[in-house]
């Protein structure tokens, strides 16, 4: 069982069969299979089958580890999540190598692979910072529509408090960032260790 940090997850346990997520925070495995096993539970729980994993890697220059997996209904998905002890994450390639019998890669990334998800993460930081500073223009004219749930208010308040110039501020902030990140990744691109499962070669 370990502590980990990811996407509405805290847990991680390898079962017979899967890896098991869990936004809980457990002290032992016991703990952890206990809780997993209740039927009616309102965390949040991900199932990750061994046979259903396409890829497991992680870059030298960062802490996150990528699962790349199909659900049950074969739907390509991944969980991304990274140890809080870095001592577990020796634990955790030899346990995909040695009891799961996984093959063990290295690579060094191209520039340009090194930057695909800055490159993304770039378009979808521009197209959130142009709606919101459109909902910005709306907040200020009054004439932004109704809000129907508690999340959407948040949203207003937060973007009413920024106005169109703070949403653009803090846009063009996370771009810069991003842009940087991009950069430092293109001059040196990382190592990246992966490991592929049997069924896979």
């Amino acid at each position: 069982m370990f502590a980990i940090t990811g996407n509405k997850i805290a847990s991680m346990m390898a079962g017979e069969t899967s890896f098991m997520f869990s936004s809980q925070h457990f002290h032992s495995a016991e703990e952890f299979q206990a809780a997993w096993d209740k039927k009616l539970s309102l965390a949040t729980r991900v199932e990750v089958k061994y046979d259903a994993i396409k890829s497991v890697h992680k870059d030298d220059d960062d802490a996150d580890i990528l699962i790349k997996y199909k659900t049950i209904l074969g739907i390509p998905t991944n969980c991304q999540f990274s140890f809080d002890d870095a001592e577990a994450y020796p634990i955790f390639f030899a346990f995909l190598q040695k009891d799961r019998y996984f093959a063990k890669q290295e690579e060094k990334l191209t520039p340009l692979k090194s930057i695909v998800n800055y490159l993304i993460g770039n378009v979808v930081t521009l197209a959130f910072t142009v709606f919101c500073y459109s909902e910005a223009l709306k907040i200020a004219k009054g004439t932004v529509a109704e809000t129907t749930n508690g999340k959407q208010e948040l949203f207003n308040n937060i973007v009413g408090a920024l106005g169109d110039k703070g949403v653009l501020a803090a846009g063009a902030l996370l771009l810069a960032y991003l842009g940087y990140k991009a950069w430092s990744r293109f001059s040196n691109p990382p190592n990246r260790i992966l490991f592929l499962p049997p069924n896979s070669y």
